[in-house]
């Protein structure tokens, strides 16, 4: 057992040995070597084991058999690796011994060079510094060869826009010229060519970083605004990377570098991480492709010339006329892309054009611009963050002092920017002017509005100068800042041209030649500021939070827009809002009426409308547009509109004043004094066909349930409330409204009123107020105001409404008196007892008809129906009650006389039916109390007893009193018995009139 572990151990150590000697370096031997005598053993253990466990001799001769087989395999193999070990120890010992023989040769020979050398010290000396300087020479001509190409290098990388290898190569070039060949008197003309190359290249490099600030991004933005149909850039740009993702066109990346430089400006690669800037020179792309990798490359470029300082004030002095350049680019390309319209493509519109917003195309163009301009300043900003971080960079990394400057510089180049464009379109140099002429505001009460129909002497106008010189400040200014700001940018490549026309300053400048006055979109004016405060706002916004404005702070740009609303614009709308409410108000055509009807289906009306209601509320229109283009200063736009209503208001019941008090105090107009009484005017508003004209149905859809005597109950209720205020007085003719024109402008007056007022009621319901509002608002609607204001409007409104509500009733109560004032007259001063046989009714009866017939037709045609309705429903049975109350007046009567009243009744009932299309019952019962009188006292009294009551116990009476006193000769005693009878008759019957 012995005898196996010990060789297999010596196997090993073997094995071992070998492999130390094929690789030729003694080993020490490894750790592990411990391992196999722990296998061994364990292999005996299982020998062991085994020969215990055996029950037999003959299975231990056979296990004794199995392992000298084993041990046979063992020893052969160990005999073949001896064998190999010795082939190979006696190769490595013959390389050794012949290595160690050509090392002593090596040593042998190098001694013999050493003394040979020795004895030749001073010619090899001399060869080497020969050597030397044959290798130096050569370098110089090389370095001549290389620098004689510079000038034709330099500008192949230039014009292939390789501006780092341009500079480098220049750079390296010049350094050579200044060392090494400076005193090669050969290359003097190259190196002033080299020179002047790099002044050159320092021009070019300013140009490209002007170029890729400023210029590029006017052609970028309005070719995507173009494509994208005035979309935002970026979407336009997203739009556009996913409907071409396939293609790689130039055109695709530079729309690509566009959403980046928007999306993640000042990341420049290249720069900050470490690495090194590099440039592809392969000619596979456009280097500018990639404008902030492209700017970075430019910056560094400056910086290795040396001129990045001077770059830096070159890129501060000229950012005021690159931006001004910007504007006038976009500017007039839009006014190339958006030709003038001709006149007939644009009529005007039906209704008087307003002058409180600007023009609806002009608007649109001023907005397109604007809207241009700030995607391209905001392309702007971001390229010069860009620009300043590789400024930044390139100055840290070369080591150099430069005064950079700073993000808030660049927006305040960009206010001045902008506030001289907007002081061109808000025409701020005509703000003096327009103040200096401006009216006197409209803030007398109206008077009388006779006065205004009376023929004055023309006012002597006072001289006044053409102009004063501080009224002229802001155009002063404003042509001052645009000349000092223009020449700052270069004398020699920016001229002037301004002029001075009507009034109107403008300035003008260009590039290299002289350019006349300078384009616009829109016309100046004040009411720009309309059409642009809402952006304006958005961007002002962005300025303040790039700024970092503080809450309650704000930016030059905002302060400068507020400053012009409320110093400028404001007097400007006052002006012109006085102006046209005194126009409206004030002029000789006050009551002119607007019959179009095209502009009444637009207004949904059916009867003129008074062109001064139109005109007011038209600028209550502007105003209340004002609020969602203005919505910072919605208070004070609400409050001229209460100004402005209160204005209209004096001056509409100043006109109701002039119609219904005239101007001797002694007289008065019984319709306006009843209508004024609060228990004649409550009572007529109780009535149901009152309540069923403002429910805006007909009377008679609303009175469908009511009964003909409920009808008329109410109406001989009416008539005697009125006969009661009015007494048994005759009504002289100027206490009444005579002329049928002065009714038809109280009917134009009532209509307008009432649709003007509904109009404000309506205006001020859809105001939000300010307790129940959010404070989110979207740009355009309408902001919330105080509730003050919206009660105010809604006060105002009722004003109006109830001023239109008293103008009806006053003709509901004129055309009562008419009839009072032609009928009275009728019983007093008729003669009914005449001989003669008259076929023709009364003159007063007559005039009346003419009269009704007159008002008809002026009310018609400017009432609605149903209010016509309800002014002449109900005459018929005030007309009945006047004409059967009239018999106490009646002296005496014959049948002739009976026959010409009821002439007089059949002729107005004639005419009231022609105006109300329907028939009067109650003139055919007062027609059948005057054919009554035909009878003697005693047949009308059986026919009273056997028929009923047909009249009233005071008809009856005065019936018979007259039928007495038309009887000569009758007894007081025979009319006693006969009103004795009648009280009978009506204490013992009860029979419904």
């Amino acid at each position: 057992m012995n005898g196996v572990s010990g060789s297999q151990c010596r196997l090993r150590q073997l094995e071992h040995t070998t492999k130390m000697a094929d690789t030729g370096t003694p080993q020490r031997p490894a750790r592990g070597g411990k391992h196999p005598p722990k296998e061994s053993s364990g292999l005996l253990m299982s020998v062991i084991r085994t020969l215990s466990a055996s029950e037999s001799n003959e299975q231990r001769d056979r296990e004794k058999a199995r392992l000298e087989r084993v041990h046979s395999v063992d020893r052969g193999n160990l005999d073949q690796v001896l064998t190999n070990f010795d082939t190979i120890f006696g190769d490595v010992s013959g390389r050794l011994t012949e290595s160690r023989k050509r090392i002593r040769t090596i040593k042998d020979n190098l001694a013999a060079c050493k003394h040979l050398l020795h004895c030749k010290r001073d010619e090899l000396k001399e060869r080497w510094l020969e050597g030397v300087e044959h290798k130096h020479v050569m370098l110089l001509l090389e370095q001549i060869d290389e620098v004689q190409d510079v000038g034709e290098r330099v500008g192949a990388y230039v014009g292939r826009k390789h501006y780092l290898h341009a500079t480098q190569l220049l750079v390296t070039s010049l350094t050579r010229l200044r060392t090494d060949l400076k005193k090669v008197e050969a290359l003097k003309d190259v190196n002033t060519d080299l020179h002047s190359r790099k002044e050159r290249l320092h021009e070019a490099l300013i140009e490209e970083v002007h170029e890729h600030l400023y210029r590029r991004w006017t052609r970028e933005v309005l070719s995507l605004r173009r494509q994208g149909s005035g979309r935002d850039p970026a979407t336009a740009l997203a739009r556009a990377g996913s409907d071409r993702a396939s293609t790689t066109t130039k055109a695709d990346k530079a729309r690509k570098n566009l959403l980046e430089m928007m999306t993640s400006p000042g990341k420049v690669r290249g720069l900050g991480d470490g690495e090194v800037l590099q440039e592809d020179v392969s000619g596979s792309g456009n280097p500018e492709d990639d404008s902030q990798h492209f700017m970075a490359i430019v910056v560094e470029c400056l910086a290795l010339l040396g001129k990045l300082p001077d770059a830096v004030e070159t890129i501060n002095r000229r950012m005021q006329k690159e931006l001004a350049l910007i504007i006038q680019r976009t500017t007039q390309q839009i006014v190339e892309h958006h030709p003038p319209a001709p006149p007939e493509d644009e009529p005007p519109p039906a209704s008087a054009p307003t002058m409180l917003r600007a023009d609806a195309r002009e608007a649109r163009l001023l907005q397109e611009l604007l809207q241009v301009v700030f995607e391209q300043l905001r392309l702007v900003v971001a390229a010069h963050r860009s620009v300043l971080a590789s400024l930044r960079c390139s100055a840290d990394k070369h080591g150099l002092e430069v005064q950079l400057y700073t993000m808030p510089d660049v927006w305040s180049k960009v206010q001045a920017a902008l506030q001289v464009m907007l002081s061109e379109y808000l025409d701020l140099s005509q703000l003096g002017t327009g103040q200096q002429q401006a009216p006197a505001a409209f803030t007398e009460a109206a008077s009388d509005l006779s006065s205004f129909f009376s023929k004055k002497r023309t006012p002597r106008s006072k001289p006044y100068g053409l102009f004063k010189f501080e009224a002229s400040y802001h155009a002063m200014t404003m042509n001052s800042y645009l000349m000092e700001q223009l020449e700052q940018t270069g004398g020699d490549t920016v001229t002037f041209d301004i002029s001075v026309t009507d009034g109107n300053a403008s300035s003008t400048a260009g590039r290299g030649s002289k350019v006349g006055k300078r384009v616009l979109v829109c016309s100046p004016s004040p009411h720009n500021i309309t059409a642009i405060f809402n952006p304006l706002q958005l961007f002002i916004k962005e300025i303040e939070e790039a700024l970092g404005c503080s809450p309650g702070t704000h930016c030059t740009l905002y302060v400068f827009i507020t400053d012009y609303i409320k110093d400028a614009f404001f007097a400007q709308l006052h002006m012109e809002t006085e102006s046209r409410l005194e126009q409206a108000t004030k002029a000789l055509d006050l009551w002119k009426t607007v019959k179009d009807p095209a502009t009444l289906r637009s207004l949904k009306v059916s009867r003129p409308l008074l062109e001064s209601s139109l005109s007011v509320w038209q600028i209550i229109e502007e105003l209340r547009w004002l609020l969602g283009a203005l919505p910072l200063y919605a208070d004070h736009f609400v409050t001229r509109m209460c100004n402005t209503l209160m204005s209209y208001r004096e001056t509409c019941q100043a006109a109701y004043r002039g119609i219904t008090q005239p101007d001797s105090e002694d007289k008065r107009i019984i319709s306006a004094t009843w209508a004024k009484d609060e228990d004649i005017s409550r009572f007529l508003r109780d009535l149901p066909n009152w309540r069923a004209l403002q429910a805006g149905v007909t009377s008679d859809s609303c009175l469908e349930d009511e009964n003909p005597e409920e009808v008329g109950e109410r109406n001989r209720k009416e008539a005697e409330i009125l006969t009661g205020n009015l007494g048994d007085q005759l009504i002289p003719q100027h206490e009444i409204l005579a002329d049928s024109g002065q009714l038809r402008t109280l009917a134009h007056l009532q209509e307008s009123l009432e649709w003007f007022g509904g109009c404000i009621v309506k205006f001020a319901a859809s105001l939000p107020v300010k307790s129940s509002s959010s404070s989110i608002l979207v740009s355009g609607e309408v902001p919330p105001v105080s509730d003050a204001s919206v009660q105010t409007l809604t006060s105002l409104a009722k004003d109006f409404e109830e001023l239109a509500h008293t103008c009806l009733l006053v003709l509901h109560l004129e055309v009562r008196l008419h009839c009072f004032f032609y009928l009275l007259p009728v019983a007093r001063g008729g003669v009914f007892a005449s001989g003669l046989d008259s076929q023709e009714p009364d003159t007063e009866v007559l005039k009346l008809i003419k009269d009704l017939a007159t008002i008809d037709e002026a009310l018609t045609s400017t009432l609605h129906p149903r209010k016509c309705k309800y002014i002449f429903e109900g005459l018929g049975p005030l007309i009945a009650n006047i004409l059967m109350s009239s018999v106490v007046h009646i002296r005496r009567i014959n049948e002739n006389g009976i026959k010409k009243m009821c002439r007089n009744i059949f002729s107005i009932q004639q005419q009231l039916t022609n105006i109300t299309m329907t028939r009067e019952l109650a003139l055919d019962q007062a027609r059948q109390y005057y054919e009554m009188l035909y009878h003697p006292q005693d047949e009308i009294l059986n026919v009273l007893m056997n028929r009923g009551k047909q009249f009233s116990e005071l008809e009856y009476l005065n019936a018979l009193q007259l039928l007495h006193r038309s009887s000569p000769g009758s007894s007081q005693e025979t009319l006693q018995a006969s009103l004795q009878k009648l009280s009978e008759i009506f204490g013992e019957i009860g029979v419904t009139v």
